[in-house]
């Protein structure tokens, strides 16, 4: 009678037990999704920005094309430009449409590593648009800015700063990582630049990476305890 007791009660505990796992769940996979909604809002205004600051980039550099296209000298840069006009625009939508599509019907862990993996994405994305950014949109966009709108030729003007100042764009990447890594963790004071540093530095994707390993860990664990014992 004792033992059918002892067995009522360890039954009534481990359903306690799952009750509370799969309300912790719940509150977890809630958790994802809310955050998974401010994702989405915080990238809105990015797609309104590109669109309004884009539209006429991109008609400017259609119609500087069309005069210029022969001249290869301003050609190179509006052809650069408008690449990037193109290009980073569509990567946006790309991993914002990815985050849009996300089953969070699945299990909990892999919807942390597909969102983990998300932001990894985002910030390599960000980390090497600020990096090139700077070298595209400084002289590049000034060779072609004043040649379409004042017929001025910069190359005429300053030939003595266009070099320099690409050679400069290009040491500054290095500099800028470098610096980063120098200054991640020490600034808590600001979180945001706190946060910019750590993306320039690589502190993001590493934590994410090794977040993504914790996890793969995690599901390995199970299939280690079901292992039959050699001995």
């Amino acid at each position: 009678m004792n033992l059918d007791l002892l067995k009522a009660e360890w039954q009534a505990r481990d359903q306690r037990l799952e009750q509370a796992v799969r309300m912790n769940t719940q509150m977890l996979r809630l958790s994802l999704l809310e955050q998974h909604r401010r994702d989405i809002a915080k990238w809105g205004w990015v797609d309104k920005y590109e669109i309004i600051a884009g539209t006429p980039v991109f008609i400017y550099l259609i119609w500087f094309l069309g005069h210029y296209a022969g001249v290869w000298q301003f050609a190179l840069p509006a052809f650069a430009l408008l690449a990037w006009t193109i290009a980073l625009p569509i990567l946006n939508h790309r991993l914002r449409h990815v985050l849009q599509d996300m089953d969070f019907g699945q299990p909990v862990t892999e919807v942390q590593k597909q969102l983990a993996v998300h932001k990894a994405r985002r910030l390599h994305l960000f980390k090497w648009a600020f990096l090139l950014g700077q070298i595209v949109w400084f002289i590049p966009f000034l060779l072609v800015f004043f040649k379409g709108v004042f017929g001025v030729d910069l190359y005429l003007k300053t030939e003595n700063f266009i070099g320099p100042s690409l050679i400069g764009g290009v040491l500054f990447i290095p500099l800028a990582i470098g610096i980063s890594k120098l200054l991640s963790g020490r600034l808590q004071h600001s979180a945001r630049f706190q946060a910019f540093t750590d993306t320039l530095a690589g502190k993001d994707i590493i934590q994410t990476r090794q977040f993504l390993a914790m996890i793969a860990q995690f599901e390995e664990t199970p299939d280690e305890a079901n292992t039959p014992d050699s001995n």
